[in-house]
């Protein structure tokens, strides 16, 4: 596949990554080749995947790409992020068989790292000599999932053979694990399949959808505080539906093996017995798996009906049972997402991802933005201090999913 002259973004980003990987390895850096992976947006079903419970989700029009040629030294895998880092990274490959982070907040190396550890702990080669220049335009620490993005790319780019795309997610989870960030495969899967998923988080498979959205967007206000999976309560949520989990088999004498297959009447039973069967705060964190659950199936019901005021109703209760039972947001951001509801044409709004920061997703009419963004730089914006930042609110459209593409310059770079 080529890059169009109409994929104008993706070639700006083409033309960054070969000047800084001439930068990086001199005028001999002659990538022929780009490894395309989206970012994503979690539209409905937030902490369920881990729980085998459903997700609405779409890959996006921010991506990460990853330029490479094969010209560098055949043991060795070298590579320059200038977004994030001016240092180039040089890695053994020999040297990463086993490899895992030995701990700290994850960074392009350990990304790097992490996919060739995962790729040769599932069997799958690696031709020596890579030479990868990355940029994006995913904003690092918005909730767009900007880590898998660049695992998927990444695995993509190293891997000698062409990869199923189910392998693809398991690699690049992998490859986060390894880098000492905890996930499931709901990020992955969007980045891999493109446009809108719904993801089964009991069996990590995921259908297609191709939703429309008429006159309205998706959009993502920037609260100021950013997050870090490895960093949140992520993993104590985890453990704390296990502990949910060992407790109702008991109660509910059941094969329960994760929240997400809780019936209905198996939850009216739990609600009747409450506190007395799961102590604080294991009943709310069940009440918002099992609730979001529901709110994911009404919510396909409304994508395939393109009724996008109910699934915008959905999106506000999705985010005051996240912030509430299962208590991962933050004051600032739920203070963003109070300001963005009291706006006209405001569909919905929430707050989105592993939580403790992070932006609001917002769903609004498409010629409402402009106002919106006029009005949150009067409030919210001006408040925290934030005016002189670029891009506060940024309108996203559904994009394809990963891809590796042939490249070409046919203009110097300037």
């Amino acid at each position: 596949m080529d890059v169009g002259p109409g994929d104008s973004a993706v070639q700006r980003l083409l033309h960054q990554a070969r000047a800084a990987g001439r930068e990086a390895f001199g005028p001999d850096f002659a990538p022929t080749a780009g490894s395309i992976a989206p970012g994503r947006l979690e539209l409905l079903g937030n902490h369920v995947d881990y729980n085998g419970g459903p997700v609405l989700a779409a890959a996006i029009d921010r991506v990460v790409l990853v330029l490479f040629d094969l010209n560098g030294p055949p043991s060795e895998i070298a590579a320059v992020a200038p977004d994030v880092s001016a240092d180039t990274i040089r890695l053994s490959v020999d040297d990463l068989d086993g490899w895992r982070s030995p701990g700290g907040e994850p960074d392009p190396t350990a990304y790097l790292s992490g996919a060739v550890s995962a790729l040769r702990a599932r069997g799958h080669e690696i031709e020596g000599g890579h030479r990868l220049s990355i940029s994006g335009s995913v904003t690092l620490g918005f909730g767009m999932s900007s880590s898998a993005a660049l695992c998927v790319a990444v695995v993509n780019a190293l891997s000698a053979q062409r990869l199923e795309p189910h392998e693809v997610v398991l690699t690049a989870q992998e490859a986060e694990h390894r880098a000492g960030t905890p996930c499931g495969t709901m990020d992955q899967s969007a980045s891999v399949a493109g446009n809108v998923i719904r993801y089964d988080g009991a069996d990590d498979s995921f259908t297609v959808l191709e939703p429309d959205l008429g006159d309205y967007v998706f959009a993502v206000a920037d609260s100021g505080v950013t997050r870090a999976l490895g960093t949140s309560s992520y993993g104590m949520r985890v453990e704390e539906a296990k502990q949910a989990v060992t407790l109702l088999r008991e109660h509910l004498r059941t094969d329960l093996t994760a929240l997400g297959q809780l019936t209905e009447s198996q939850w009216h039973e739990i609600e009747w017995h409450g506190e007395v069967w799961l102590p604080p705060p294991l009943f709310a964190r069940v009440r918002h798996v099992y609730t979001e659950c529901v709110r994911v199936r009404l919510g396909l019901e409304a994508v395939e009906h393109a009724d996008w005021p109910r699934f915008g109703a959905l999106m506000t209760e999705s985010g005051r049972s996240s912030a509430g039972d299962y208590e991962i947001s933050h004051p600032m951001v739920e203070e963003l997402v109070a300001e963005v509801l009291r706006q006209e044409r405001v569909l919905g709004a929430r707050m989105m991802g592993g939580g403790e920061g992070g932006p609001a997703l917002i769903l609004v009419q498409r010629e409402a933005l402009p106002t919106l963004d006029q009005r949150l730089r009067a409030g919210y914006f001006h408040r925290h201090g934030m005016t002189e930042r670029g891009d506060l609110i940024q309108a996203c459209h559904f994009g394809p999913g990963a891809r590796v593409v042939k490249v070409s310059f046919r203009s110097p770079i300037g």
